[in-house]
């Protein structure tokens, strides 16, 4: 290895003598910081859609495995597009399905920009990710599997530009008495 590397990696036995580690220390802290952070989602999950050209006709489906019904929760959807994507809005039919059978259909609306056209969220390149609030502080009301079926809502048969969506469902932020 050559001078300016050991330097640069502090491999110089005489600088490390009675010192610690600094990888050893990153590892403590990192290890720590873990063990200090409980996984807040019950539910995660992403799904690319082919090419960035969502079917109209092709919804995308979430699974959701409910054992809690007493806690209440936070319905979170990510949704991560290009800069080519031609609309500040997103509008999505939004269908669950509940353990018993019943269905409850929802249309929501997600702004992706603001006024003048620049992007919410991060971007890194020309590809943009945001999380947006679906259901706030909710209760789900039975134990079981439920069914999200998600179309988009855009008035083309193959929207371009999305290029996956997500949704997330962790306990809620807001306390209840």
């Amino acid at each position: 290895m050559g001078y300016k590397l050991k330097k640069l990696l502090n491999l110089n036995p005489q600088y490390r003598k009675n010192k610690p580690v600094p990888i050893v220390i990153a590892f403590v802290m990192l290890l720590s910081i873990s063990w200090g952070c409980k996984p807040s989602a019950d539910m995660a999950e992403n799904q690319d859609i082919p090419h960035a050209r969502w079917d109209m006709n092709k919804p995308l489906r979430f699974e959701y495995q409910c054992n809690d019904t007493l806690n209440y929760k936070d319905i979170l959807f990510s949704i991560r597009h290009t800069g080519q994507y031609p609309y500040s809005n997103l509008f999505l039919f939004i269908t669950t399905m509940a353990p018993n059978g019943s269905t409850q259909k929802d249309t929501v609306e997600f702004m992706l920009a603001n006024a003048r056209g620049k992007w919410f969220g991060s971007g890194i390149g020309d590809v943009y990710s945001l999380q947006l609030i679906f259901r706030r502080n909710i209760r789900f009301g039975q134990k079981g599997r439920y069914i999200f079926y998600i179309h988009h809502g855009m008035r083309e048969k193959e929207l371009n530009g999305i290029t996956d969506l997500g949704i997330l469902i962790k306990n809620s932020e807001i306390k209840n008495n």
